[in-house]
């Protein structure tokens, strides 16, 4: 289980620190963590990646880049034919 803070998080996922807290709003689970002496804002970097992959499989742009990338493959042959 790792613990990241929102730049960590944001660093993680390429997206802004704004991002991270945005999500944190839409209801992703954050915790409290001391270090150094000072309380710090983490997340579990599990959380954070399913939280990612799952804006990923709503966005648009991204659906558009994946069936790009499937429309190049080469059609591949069924074994027997």
């Amino acid at each position: 289980m790792t613990l990241l803070t929102y730049r960590e998080a944001a660093t993680r996922v390429r997206r802004s620190r704004r991002t991270i807290r945005y999500w944190k709003l839409q209801g992703m689970r954050m915790g409290w963590e001391r270090r150094d002496g000072q309380l710090v804002r983490v997340v579990e970097e599990d959380v954070l990646l399913a939280w990612w992959r799952d804006r990923m499989d709503n966005d648009p742009v991204w659906q558009n880049r994946i069936r790009a990338k499937i429309r190049e493959l080469p059609a591949q042959s069924t074994p027997g034919s």
